[in-house]
């Protein structure tokens, strides 16, 4: 009894092969935590993976110009499967993603099959990235908007579809800027409205400011004939050219007619009240000699005025020079029109590209424009021009009405072609002035069937991927939106 008990505390006193055991009993757990540690290290490779792809795809879907989330989503899908690594991160999708003109907010999950974690239970792990790119105009950018005002732009409301395509433009310079973004806006017809708050710049040659006085008032019998009454009438296919644009239409001639009739009537002329001939901010071309002057550079040349009576006005809405004022901007635009008692809106192209150039310019007429970068890049300047016709207005090179305008004669259904050209080559040179100057040039053909006024449009961009020929409402508003997305930058914020 006794030699078992020794037995038993021996056996209990004995450390012989204590560490083996202790170690035996630990190898489990340390090779668990040394497991979990290797597994986490691919983790973390993993999570920085996938937000490389992250960050790239939003750039890359920023930086398109797909319209909708379907279409950022297969740009994000595609960009994706090229170029993630399932050896890193395994089942990739778009967990979360939205977007707009100004950013895309985009969100990858995806999972990484464990190995020593699988001992645990644990089979995998899931990795999420989340990347914020925002498109934003950086650095100094002036824009001069030069827009079509006459009066075809009230067909189809073409006016409002162009107001929303511009706002909606300056919208999106403004967004995200770092406050270099300034923009102006010429809107033009024929005559330019410079604002009557330049009645004494000393560019400009305003004739004296007059009253006239009424005739006297005369009555007394006159004998007037008048053709009779139309007793039937026929329909037929007209055309009417408005300032260019050509529209089919439905006439009515009378075919039968009651006999004329022949009556005295006491009739009175003369008379009314005085007639006030004053300035309303409306000018038209500079001219030396008969040669049109189309640069910026002839400051002694002056823009001639024109006076106008009682509440007519031969000129539109007043231009809005260089302002960082995005509120500025949209009024301005949100005001314009097509219209004004005893004006008929027509088409002068080369008039509101010479302003879009003198907004432009550090030099006079307007001075706020910073100095010409050779490479155009600090500042970028752009002009957009747009118009929905071809020129109908020709400037007169003599005379008492020198610098005006008058209208290019009608041949068949549209403005005679040969004076037409002539226009046109004065618009080509307006636009390679620009061009001289690297100035950035976009345009934007709106619903013109002439083929002549769409190749005066396409040279005058700066080339072929700054030419938009929108020929309805929805393509006219994705060319202002196309505009935006190659006037911004794409970069991350998040």
């Amino acid at each position: 009894m006794q030699g078992k008990q020794s037995m038993t505390r021996a056996f209990f006193a004995d450390r012989r092969g204590a560490y083996s055991v202790i170690m035996a009993l630990c190898t489990i757990p340390l090779l668990l935590s040394v497991g979990f540690g290797v597994d986490y290290a691919r983790y973390l490779k993993a999570q920085a993976h996938l937000q490389r792809v992250a960050d790239a795809a939003s750039l890359a879907m920023a930086a398109s110009h797909a319209a909708d989330e379907d279409a950022l989503r297969k740009v994000g899908n595609d960009y994706i499967a090229a170029n993630h690594d399932s050896n890193d991160v395994d089942n990739v999708q778009v967990a979360s993603l939205t977007g707009t003109p100004e950013r895309v907010d985009l969100t990858l999950e995806g999972t990484l099959p464990t190995t020593f974690m699988a001992l645990g239970h644990i089979n995998t792990l899931e990795v999420k990235a989340n990347s914020l790119a925002i498109r934003a105009v950086s650095g100094s950018v002036e824009v001069a908007l030069v827009l079509d005002n006459t009066a075809s732009m009230n067909d189809n409301n073409k006016i409002g579809t162009l107001k929303s395509a511009a706002k909606d433009l300056v919208t999106n310079l403004f967004s995200d800027s770092d406050g270099g973004v300034r923009v102006g806006l010429v809107p033009y017809a024929d005559n330019i409205n410079v604002g009557t708050a330049n009645r004494n710049a000393n560019w400009l040659s305003i004739p004296t400011e007059y009253v006239t006085q009424p005739a006297p008032r005369v009555c007394q019998n006159v004998t007037v004939t008048r053709n009779g009454a139309c007793l039937r009438s026929e329909s037929y296919s007209c055309t009417q050219t408005i300032d260019g644009v050509v529209k089919e239409k439905q006439c009515s001639r009378c075919v039968e007619r009651a006999p004329s009739t022949t009556t005295v009537e006491y009739q009175c002329t003369g008379g009314g009240d005085p007639v006030t001939h004053s300035w309303k901010g409306c000018i038209g071309s500079r001219l030396s000699g008969t040669a049109l002057v189309l640069d910026d550079q002839s400051p002694s040349i002056p823009y001639p005025g024109f006076l106008d009576t009682g509440n007519n006005k031969s000129c539109l809405s007043e231009i809005t020079p260089l302002t960082d004022n995005q509120s500025t901007v949209q009024t301005a635009i949100s005001g314009m029109t097509t219209s004004s008692p005893g004006y008929a809106a027509n088409t002068y192209i080369p008039a509101g590209m010479i302003w879009g150039i003198n907004m432009l310019s550090p030099a006079v007429p307007l001075t706020n424009g910073a100095a010409y970068d050779p490479k155009n890049i600090d500042p970028r300047k752009v002009i957009v021009l747009m118009t929905d016709g071809l020129n109908s207005r020709k400037v007169v090179r003599t005379g008492g009405n020198k610098g005006g305008y008058q209208d290019i004669p009608i041949i068949g259904n549209g403005p005679d072609p040969d004076q037409a050209a002539q226009v046109n080559e004065d618009t080509d040179t307006a636009c390679n002035y620009a061009k001289s100057k690297n100035v950035e040039i976009f345009s934007i053909a709106f619903m013109v069937d002439d083929g002549a006024a769409k190749t005066m449009l396409q040279n005058c961009a700066t080339d072929s991927q700054h030419y938009y020929d929108a020929t309805d409402s929805a393509a006219m508003l994705a060319a202002f939106q196309d505009i935006g997305q190659s006037l911004t930058n794409v970069r991350l914020a998040r």
